[in-house]
């Protein structure tokens, strides 16, 4: 059994990996943990993260977790190779921006992780790689629910697959301008910064 599960930072992929390993009695690889730090990787202060310098290598040094039963927890997945089952963890942009600023991550980080939920670049990216996906939309489960809807796929086949349509709540709801508004007058300071006003 080789499982994915991925999107968005902020939207519980590891505490859901965690809890799905724990239940089944196999490993949950968190590729955060396993690949921060190493020689292929860099600290990048602006985004508070590892960059991959090296995706070859960084796919080397996950090789060697990934033996026998495991979930796999990363929102990276040009490093991940074939697996059996890949669900994506989507949670409601407004929900999203509201976690990620309570973590008190800044703010260009934040932007840029709810535009991508808000466009899909995961499920989008993991629906070309993988063909089949299930979606489960997270904003209103808890994170043991979800992992419950995940085991109940993997032991039965009984697999949640919801459609989101983030966009259209978007722009329905008001959300769509808010985040284009806090996104121009972010633009507009990191501008003023770099030409020293």
């Amino acid at each position: 059994m080789r499982v994915l599960i991925t999107g968005t930072p902020g939207v519980g992929k590891t505490t859901v990996c965690r809890a799905v390993a724990q239940e089944l009695r196999i490993k949950c690889v968190e590729v955060a943990a396993v690949l921060a730090g190493k020689p292929f990787t860099s600290w990048d202060p602006h985004s508070l993260t590892y960059d991959i310098v090296d995706v070859e290598a960084a796919r080397e040094e996950l090789a060697k977790e990934l033996t026998g039963n495991y979930i796999l927890d990363t929102h990276v997945l040009d490093i991940v190779d074939d697996v059996d089952r890949v669900f994506v963890l989507r949670k409601r942009p407004d929900v999203l921006f509201k976690d990620l600023a309570d973590r008190r991550w800044p703010l260009h980080k934040i932007l840029d992780n709810v535009w991508a939920e808000l466009l899909d670049y995961i499920y989008v990216e993991a629906r070309s790689r993988w063909g089949d996906v299930y979606q489960i939309d997270v904003t209103n489960r808890s994170s043991l629910q979800t992992a419950e809807a995940v085991v109940g796929c993997l032991r039965n086949g009984a697999c949640i697959d919801e459609e989101v349509d983030w966009l259209a709540y978007s722009l329905k709801s008001g959300f769509l301008e808010r985040l284009e508004s806090i996104s121009n007058r972010a633009s507009s300071r990191r501008s003023s910064s770099r030409r020293g006003i």
